[in-house]
C-alpha cells in the first residue's frame, strides 16, 4: 500500500517539475486553459523516443521517476526491516 503513495508523490512532482522546467515547461497548462493531454504525451514519450533514455534526458522522462520511486521504496523497506532485526 506505501507503494501507491510514493508513486502518486513522484507522479506529482514529476508533473509540477515538467510543468515549471525551464527545458520544457508549459505542459499541462498550455495558453490559458487546461491541457491534460499534453501531461499524458510528456509521460508516454520515452517510449517512443529512443533519445529520452540517455542521461541527459532523465529529468524529464517519466519511467526513471518511477523507478527512482520503486528504489527510494526498497530502500526504505530493507532499511526498516534491519532495523526491527536489531532490535
Amino acid at each position: 500500500m506505501n507503494i501507491i503513495y510514493i508513486e502518486t508523490l513522484v507522479t506529482s512532482l514529476y508533473l509540477l517539475y515538467v510543468q515549471f522546467s525551464p527545458q520544457i515547461g508549459n505542459i499541462w497548462w498550455r495558453g490559458n486553459h487546461f491541457s491534460p493531454l499534453g501531461a499524458i504525451e510528456i509521460m508516454k514519450y520515452p517510449l517512443k523516443e529512443s533519445r529520452m533514455w540517455s542521461v541527459e534526458y532523465w529529468d524529464v522522462n517519466y519511467f526513471i521517476w518511477i523507478g527512482s520511486g520503486l528504489l527510494l521504496n526498497l530502500i526504505y523497506i530493507k532499511c526498516n526491516s534491519n532495523i526491527l532485526l536489531i532490535n
